[in-house]
């Protein structure tokens, strides 16, 4: 048997040299999809190295990842371990950079988030009041006192741009995948600079934006280049780009706690692992806007969502609340260095 091109895998190892060439199974079709495209090429030893061997603590796990590894989003990294399993999902950790990510293959432009409940408008308190204190105090921020058009990519159901609308000297405009959702946004709020579909599709034109948002959205994409590189060329020089993100530090350690207390209990949030594919850090955040050109990356605090899990139990509220003042203290004390808030991150374009 030949050894050829074998990528490594995961954990580092070449596995041509894992495997003796004298070994030949007399079938290979238990080897899994032995007419898929994205094995062609690759030497017998290779899927067998892939199929049979499983993850442990160093990083192996039976058929899920496929044998030519994805490229880590921010060091091109092919080595990784994994971190947390949800469901059969590895979740990994490049180990160049800490990058942490999802190995679901995910689509890159899914539209099926909202569904009917959540365009009902009688059950929209997570989406509206829930976010209320958050989106007042990204306004007094970034809005009060100034003028300008501001962007809100992924805009949803449209609750963000209609609080928006209200600050004096500024004209909202929305992007968002879901038609159903901009349809929300077009008749219940009344919201008309709202475009259903992709961002790089919108009659939006260059260098015409003060501040472009992204709450909720960076987390859900497989390849964030793309837009990205759109909004950068949508913003005015030393425009401003907002990005509100879960927070992996918070988020692993929460999931770790959860599955030791509860075990994997299927209705629990963990990290959500065909839903968020990309986890960043106050580190890796950075690392990938600098690469889309956008500089001067920061970190602020904003109220949280007053809600758990569209909860509106006061304890849980007030908790939150408690975990936001300890996270801010904790940030100021240690000059930046120790956030346990989630991610909001704010970045100019050069």
């Amino acid at each position: 048997m030949r050894t050829r091109d074998c990528p490594t895998i995961l954990c580092g190892w070449d596995v041509t040299t894992t495997i003796g060439t004298s070994y030949s199974p007399p079938d290979q079709s238990y080897l899994g999809r032995p007419n898929d495209n994205e094995n062609e090429g690759l030497s017998l030893s290779c899927l067998i190295m892939v199929h049979l061997f499983k993850y442990d603590r160093s990083g192996w796990y039976n058929g899920v990842m496929d044998p030519t590894v994805r490229k880590c989003i921010l060091c091109d990294g092919t080595s990784h371990r994994v971190v947390f399993e949800e469901f059969g999902t590895p979740i990994l950790r490049c180990r160049t950079c800490g990058h942490v990510f999802s190995s679901h293959k995910a689509e890159p432009h899914y539209d099926g988030y909202f569904g009917e409940e959540q365009l009902d408008p009688a059950k929209n308190f997570w989406w509206n009041e829930a976010h209320g204190k958050m989106y007042d105090g990204f306004s007094k921020i970034f809005l009060e006192g100034k003028t300008g058009n501001i962007l809100d990519v992924g805009c949803g159901l449209g609750y963000f741009l209609k609080r928006v609308s209200s600050v004096p000297g500024w004209t909202p405009y929305g992007s968002e995948i879901s038609k159903p959702a901009v349809d929300f946004a077009k008749i219940h709020l009344r919201l008309s600079n709202v475009y259903s579909g992709r961002l790089e599709d919108a009659p939006l034109h260059d260098i015409a934006f003060d501040v472009v948002t992204l709450w909720d959205v960076i987390e859900h994409l497989p390849e964030p280049y793309p837009l990205l590189d759109r909004i950068f060329h949508l913003l005015k020089p030393r425009g401003i780009l907002f990005l509100h993100t879960p927070n992996v530090r918070v988020q692993l350690a929460k999931a770790r706690l959860k599955r030791a207390i509860k075990g994997m209990d299927p209705s629990t949030h963990y990290l959500e692992a065909k839903d968020h594919v990309h986890l960043y850090s106050p580190r890796t955040l950075p690392l990938l806007l600098n690469r889309c050109g956008f500089f001067d990356v920061r970190f602020i605090h904003l109220p949280p969502i007053q809600s758990v899990s569209g909860s509106q139990n006061r304890l849980f509220k007030a908790a939150k609340n408690a975990w936001y003042q300890s996270a801010k203290t904790l940030d100021a004390l240690s000059f930046g260095r120790l956030n346990i808030d989630n991610l909001f991150a704010v970045a100019n374009k050069r």
